[in-house]
């Protein structure tokens, strides 16, 4: 019974934790203040779809230097 519970908990606290790292990493990231509310909008009305949204096309990329040998 108990490895019942356990396949519940387990990807409720995954949601969880995808939530919150989507949370903080809107607040990190450099967006203008109707774009931060809007993704924090999108993530806690939608929480699993919208974290997940959020780190696929929303999140800013880090520019690469790696091109620009000299």
């Amino acid at each position: 019974m108990e490895i019942w519970n356990l396949l519940v908990i387990l990807p409720m606290l995954a949601t969880v934790v995808l939530w919150v790292a989507a949370l903080l990493s809107i607040s990190r990231a450099s967006l203008s203040g109707t774009e931060l509310a809007l993704w924090i909008l999108i993530v806690v009305i939608a929480p699993f779809i919208g974290a997940i949204v959020w780190f696929l096309v929303g999140k800013p990329r880090a520019v690469s230097g790696a091109g620009s040998f000299r």
